[in-house]
């Protein structure tokens, strides 16, 4: 399939252009109030936020944007519908030589990562820290789970983040 068989929309949060499919829509209901649409039909402008852990919750501390409490709990169901169960999978992989958990190595091992899972309570400046160098090698992310989830799997109190290695794995977690 090439590009022109699915519409790209710009995200109202990161501004990252994405196919249409892979966005949540808006639709604006008041001056600075907006509604979750659902099923993308509502007769009125459209506006898309990525369907990210990172941009909802950027979303429901915007101050411009108001989005009611109901409809990001929608938006949040959606989003753990299709994800996959990562902190299983991890779990079946944790002693293989193709993970590497916490900042620090997985900092030191970035250009060997393919995919990472990143804690949703992770601090800020860690986040800024890896999703920065994500973005320059093009590594793709999600958050899954807390760190002391992330952290059980290892025996450690809490991680904040798992490195995927391999790049056949890491495209099978991807797909």
């Amino acid at each position: 399939m090439n590009n022109q068989d699915f519409p790209e929309r710009t995200c109202l949060i990161c501004k990252d252009k994405k196919d249409k499919k892979d966005l949540f829509r808006l639709v604006k209901t008041g001056e600075d109030k907006y509604a979750f649409d659902e099923k993308q039909k509502e007769q009125s402008r459209g506006y898309y936020i990525c369907k990210s852990h990172e941009c909802l919750k950027r979303l429901s501390k915007h101050k411009k944007i108001k989005v009611d409490t109901d409809d990001l709990i929608k938006m949040l169901n959606l989003l753990k519908k299709g994800e996959k169960d990562y902190l299983n999978i991890l779990r079946a992989m944790k002693n293989s030589q193709t993970l590497s958990f916490g900042m620090n190595m997985v900092l030191e091992e970035i250009e060997h990562t393919h995919f990472l899972v990143l804690a949703e309570d992770i601090s800020e400046k860690n986040e800024r820290k890896l999703l920065l160098r994500a973005k320059e090698l093009n590594i793709t992310y999600v958050y899954c789970g807390n760190k002391q989830q992330l952290g059980e799997i290892f025996g450690k109190d809490e991680v904040s983040v798992i490195g995927v290695k391999n790049k056949q794995i890491a495209r099978g977690l991807i797909n």
